[in-house]
């Protein structure tokens, strides 16, 4: 239980300062493809000392499962790019905001891809998260100013989102039993072998695209960037550790207690944007963030309800 505890502080703690210091980083150097690499790249050196020095156990991969992790890689890495340029554009308050649509998004993407369509009830928690994004994005005054939606930040972060969740069911597929037992692909494991593709796959396009500028950028500073350096691989410790305590604890936590842990995963981000970060929070804002978590709480509630009656339902059918 206290490992579990201190797993969860970990991962809120280090959330939290991956969105401060990511954020920072950016205010001094807006390159954010070149930014996203490194804070990846940050992850293959902590994942494969690991496999080496046996801290854990390496996955053995044939060419099939190696394949199929392609299209996991290409959607991660261009995820997170897009995530750490939206926060570059925008702020990290209203990035937070904006990916509370992530259970409509991947409702609609499960259906595309399934075919089946959740509960009414499921359905209905929408309304919160939408109305409460829309709410805190909108403009006091007469009439819906929506516009902030359209902006870089706003669809960076949607797009991000967008491809987080394909990932996500894409890798989901691959959790079964058989990847756990003969590949060694358990939860951490996938997390660490994505990290590795989404490296690679980045790595070209992110310098033909800023490599040079920031490059420059980066040597040209006083110290020659070396303080710079430190931060970006921090900032990337972070992002990898965070993820990583992410799967722990979701491994360890029972379905209401993931749906509990995560609302309260954006409130402690939306707390360090506004306390450390400095970011305003007007009142229409933490309405809205307020309705659109409660929405997000509220549809995690009703997709377990769902899912346990599925169950019920398909036990019954078969005894």
């Amino acid at each position: 239980m206290l490992s579990t505890v201190l797993a969860l502080g970990a991962w809120y703690a280090f959330n939290g300062a991956f969105n401060v210091e990511n954020k920072l980083i950016l205010n001094e150097l807006m390159y954010p493809w070149v930014i996203s690499w490194v804070q990846l790249a940050t992850g293959i050196g902590i994942a494969l000392p690991a496999w080496g020095l046996g801290l854990r156990r390496c996955p053995r991969l044939t060419w099939g499962v190696a394949l199929r992790f392609v299209p996991i890689g290409v959607l991660h890495a261009a995820g997170h790019a897009l995530q750490v340029a939206g926060i570059g554009a925008g702020s990290v308050y209203f990035g937070t905001v904006i990916k509370a649509t992530e259970p409509l998004i991947g409702t609609v993407i499960a259906f595309a891809a399934t075919g089946k369509l959740a509960p009414w009830y499921v359905n209905l928690t929408f309304l919160p998260i939408v109305g409460g994004v829309a709410y805190a994005a909108s403009k006091p005054g007469a009439g819906a100013d929506l516009s902030d939606l359209a902006s870089f930040a706003a669809l960076a972060a949607l797009t991000s989102t967008v491809f987080f969740a394909v990932a996500k069911l894409l890798a989901k597929r691959m959790m079964t039993t058989e990847m756990k037992e003969q590949h060694g692909l358990d939860a951490v494991n996938m997390y660490s072998l994505l990290t590795c593709y989404s490296t690679s796959l980045l790595l070209v396009p992110c310098f033909l695209a800023e490599g040079a500028e920031a490059w420059a950028a980066l040597t040209a500073s006083k110290d020659g960037g070396l303080r710079l350096a430190t931060r970006l691989l921090l900032c990337g410790f972070y992002y990898f550790s965070y993820n990583e305590c992410g799967f722990r604890v979701l491994d360890a936590f029972g379905p209401v207690s993931q749906a509990v842990a995560n609302s309260a995963k954006r409130v402690v981000i939306l707390f360090f944007a506004i306390y450390f970060l400095g970011e305003s929070a007007s009142t229409r804002k933490l309405v809205g963030a307020a309705i659109a978590i409660a929405g997000v709480t509220s549809y995690s509630l009703a997709k377990l309800y769902s899912d346990r009656k599925a169950v019920a339902a398909k036990s019954q059918k078969t005894s």
